[in-house]
């Protein structure tokens, strides 16, 4: 079978695309930078990206499959229009290239912060209603790009919108945010810990249930793929374990987390680097559902979260193979 994807060469996609090839289909990648003149047999590179109609058209042309994986992922206090424009418009563009181009099932990978994490204590699952925010960034540019995705699902061209919950696990080369955290803590780098906590969801078992999705799942629907809720505290208390030497770090106060904001900020730009950590960075840990259910995902795509110590463990294996920590 022949798919086309955006972000494969992604977190996601890095773990995705070598599971698909596996099972022999022919993928179209969609990619910003250039590739290798010998492409790997079973890929065909498409260079352009999401605001680049003649290359969704040139991605889409042939493809019984679309997987869309590509968003813009921030944590920014300003609004974005760069992140509104690139995952809402960039996902109209793609979609429209998709159904122009007769393709008969799209994934569209969208984010558990396009539902409304209040009450904090209560199961969410895919009835609770969407975020409230209506700012220019990602949060409310999630909630917009998966109704824009399940508004092209007919009886031509169906759609279904998977929502993972924050993504960990080995292969993530860039790092990710949680990657960055996770071998700062591991190598004794984070002097204390912010209090809160989140979901955290095995990046191979989301690739599973995306593959899975191919074949299963009821067309129009969203699927939350949801794991284990952890605070940073039980994190760190995992990694400790996991290294065979306790890390023991205090939780910063609140009051303390917020008043150090305009320094974060005046040392990020006299770094020229980002902040080590922004008011919506706090906010994700501090106001994240701890009941997230993943029923659904379960029964319809064979979802199975594997256990959070086993993903920390495997995660670690990796940045210790790849020499990230040792």
């Amino acid at each position: 079978m022949e798919i086309a994807i955006t972000g494969a060469t992604g977190f996601v996609g890095s773990v995705l695309v070598p599971m698909l090839l596996a099972e022999g289909h022919t993928l179209r990648l969609l990619t910003r930078k250039p590739q290798p003149l010998a492409p790997k047999d079973g890929i065909i590179w498409i260079k352009g990206d999401l605001s680049d109609k003649e290359s969704l058209h040139t991605l889409t042309k042939g493809a019984a499959i679309l997987i869309h994986l590509a968003a813009v992922i921030s944590v920014s206090d300003q609004p974005s229009p760069y992140v509104q424009d690139i995952n809402t418009l960039g996902t109209q563009n793609l979609f429209l290239a998709a159904k122009n181009a007769g393709i008969k099932r799209c994934i569209h990978l969208s984010s558990i912060t396009a539902y409304n994490q209040f009450p904090y204590d209560e199961v969410l699952d895919e009835t609770r209603g969407p975020v409230l925010s209506t700012t220019p960034g990602y949060d409310y540019s999630k909630l917009v790009s998966e109704t824009l995705a399940l508004s092209f699902n007919d009886e031509n061209m169906q759609v279904l919108v998977l929502s993972p919950t924050a993504i960990v696990g080995p292969y993530d080369s860039r790092p990710s945010l949680i990657g960055k955290a996770i071998i700062n803590i591991y190598k004794g780098k984070i002097p204390a810990l912010f209090p809160g906590g989140v979901d955290f969801v095995d990046v191979r078992d989301v690739a599973i249930a995306i593959r899975n999705a191919i074949t299963k799942g009821t067309p129009g629907r969203v699927y939350i793929l949801s794991g284990y809720w952890r605070t940073l505290q039980e994190l760190a208390g995992c990694i400790g374990t996991i290294r065979g030497k306790r890390i023991s770090l205090p939780v910063v106060p609140l009051w303390l987390v917020f008043s150090m904001l305009p320094l974060v900020k005046a040392w990020a730009a006299l770094t020229g680097g980002p902040p080590y950590y922004t008011k919506q960075s706090v906010y994700n840990l501090i106001y994240s559902n701890k009941k997230i259910s993943h029923a659904m995902a379960t029964t319809a795509l064979d979802f199975n979260p594997r256990p959070f110590e086993t993903t920390i463990r495997e995660t670690l294996e990796w940045f210790k193979q790849t020499g990230v920590i040792s």
